[in-house]
């Protein structure tokens, strides 16, 4: 199964312009979700999708693959998709295609390698993504933790910023109404991962969509998916990866790659 791995990547981001050149642990962040990409098994070609001069310049100083994008696009979701038809047009051709959030610097390869192996090992799957467990409850409040209900086929029926499962009999804490979680019952709870993979077509489909008022209100694209009935493979993995929206979230990102020995 040849597969490609896109990592959208813009410079003109509202709540951090110059995102991707940013430094994690002296690396820019682009980078490191390059070399996760490049040292995932199954992965087959990475490029970086952008529409910005000085990320394509960064990119490949460092030896990477940059394909230039439309800056009018509205998604990485979108510049994924012009990536792929770009290097189809060039003759490579490929059975799945990946969307790595170029802002998740920690991203592990393992994480990337679970997500091929999922839909390589399910061929009538259309479309996938990867969630680890969550370390606390304190974790499930926090709405940019998204979290995903699977079924038993580890197929995804809903995301939410809210925490679900409900927990319909847990005790209720004031001043903050959270119910309490026992430790037993955070295992029932699964943080989505900001990676996704496509069959070529079902991303085709996909992008030829209109926002869906779901997705809309949560600010969740995935939910445009499921609203249209495209079923969504779940890979669990051990391990966590934290998307950097802030300039503050820089800390937390280069604590977790100094943890794994990274950085």
């Amino acid at each position: 199964m040849r597969t490609l791995a896109v990592l959208p990547s813009r410079f003109s981001a509202t709540r951090f312009p110059g995102k991707p050149l940013a430094l994690i642990a002296g690396k820019p962040m682009i980078r490191w979700v390059y070399e996760a990409a490049r040292k995932a098994e199954g992965v087959d070609r990475v490029v970086v999708a952008t529409d910005d001069d000085r990320i394509a310049a960064e990119v490949q100083g460092f030896g990477g693959e940059a394909v230039m994008t439309d800056s009018a696009l509205p998604s990485g979701t979108d510049r994924t998709a012009a990536a792929l038809a770009a290097l189809e047009a060039q003759g490579d051709h490929f059975e799945c295609v990946l969307n790595i959030q170029g802002d998740e610097p920690a991203m592990h390869p393992e994480t990337v390698a679970s997500v091929v192996a999922l839909m390589r090992d399910n061929p009538d799957l259309p479309m996938g993504t990867a969630a680890c467990p969550f370390a606390n409850a304190d974790e499930l409040f926090n709405p940019n933790a998204v979290k995903v209900v699977v079924d038993d086929r580890l197929r995804a029926l809903y995301f939410s910023r809210s925490p679900i499962p409900y927990i319909r009999n847990g005790k209720i804490f004031e001043p903050d109404f959270r119910p309490w979680i026992a430790p037993e019952q955070l295992a029932l709870f699964q943080r989505h991962l900001g990676l996704y993979a496509y069959r070529p077509a079902t991303l085709r489909a996909f992008t030829a969509l209109p926002p869906h008022p779901l997705e809309l209100t949560e600010m969740l694209e995935q939910l445009r998916a499921l609203a249209a009935g495209i079923p969504i493979g779940v890979a669990r993995t051990p391990h966590l990866s934290l998307g950097v929206d802030v300039p503050s979230d820089v800390e937390a990102a280069e604590a977790l790659l100094r943890s794994r020995g990274w950085a």
